[in-house]
């Protein structure tokens, strides 16, 4: 009895610590995806999943072909733990062919309207749409209307962005998607006051003439626009991703490094590598 003892103790003290709220995590997976442990549940955005230079390039940029980095770990890695994936928007460069093959077909895929048709024509059975607040394993989910560029309206080709700020017991983030910092943007983000930002930056534009977007058009923050977010959210930490992966992106991490230091906000803006959880982020439980 004296061994029994000590065991249920221990038992009942560790079913009391996996009861109590643990820390968000974000790992930094490459570009746009990103593993977000939230409430105990590992949240997969945006998966782009091929090898290197598997993919075709985006149009009216370089021929590079995408991604133009490794994964850092194998792709069955990435995907073993997850318990639902958020797609910010149907892109290639968010959700890639690799991912259309690896990514079960019954896994729970969170999707802004319209893109739950696209998703079910690849054969995806489990599609959850976000209009404006869907809930799920004690996280909420908040969409809110974003800009790609300056001007944009929904149509295709480029079609609607949205952005989310996802809440639960153990912490708050908000994830830009692909969007400029305009008033739409700026409005969600002065509602909820997220102690951390996961921001799409890589300043994307297209280089040649085409019928779509004039060339030298950014598609998704520049560095200014992430040094704007940092004075409009006093309190936040941003987490700068989208970068160095695909071929019309122009900034990579290393430039954006430069910057954040000479603006002396290594305190605020967050540069992870590939692979790389940001720990000790101020603000968040």
């Amino acid at each position: 009895m004296k061994k029994i003892i000590p065991l249920i103790l221990a038992c009942i003290s560790a079913l009391a610590a996996d009861s109590v709220a643990q820390p968000l995590q974000v790992q930094l997976i490459r570009s746009a995806t990103v593993k977000i442990t939230i409430n105990h549940r590992h949240l997969l955005t945006d998966p782009i999943l091929a090898d290197k230079g598997t993919e075709p390039p985006i149009f009216f940029a370089d021929e590079r072909k995408n991604p133009t980095i490794d994964l850092p770990f194998h792709h069955d890695s990435i995907l073993k733990d997850v318990d639902a994936i958020l797609l910010t928007h149907y892109h290639p460069d968010h959700f890639d062919g690799a991912a259309e093959k690896y990514v079960p077909k019954d896994m729970l895929i969170f999707c802004q309207p319209g893109d739950d048709a696209k998703l079910k024509e690849k054969g995806f059975t489990n599609t959850r749409v976000i209009d404006s607040l869907v809930t799920w394993e004690g996280v909420s989910f908040h969409r809110f209307l974003s800009s790609h560029y300056p001007g944009a309206n929904g149509e295709p080709p480029f079609g609607i962005s949205s952005s989310y700020y996802l809440q639960s017991p153990d912490g708050a983030v908000f994830i830009t998607g692909d969007a400029i910092l305009d008033d739409k943007l700026k409005a969600s983000l002065i509602t909820t006051k997220p102690p951390i930002v996961i921001a799409n930056t890589g300043e994307c534009h297209f280089t040649r003439e085409n019928p779509v977007l004039a060339p030298g058009i950014t598609m998704t923050l520049t560095t200014g626009e992430l040094k704007a977010i940092t004075r409009l959210l006093p309190a936040t930490t941003v987490i700068a991703v989208h970068m160095d992966a695909i071929n019309h992106c122009s900034l990579s991490k290393a430039d954006l490094r430069r910057y954040v230091a000479g603006e002396k906000l290594q305190n605020r803006i967050k540069v992870p590598q590939e692979g790389e959880t940001v720990r000790g982020i101020p603000g968040n439980k």
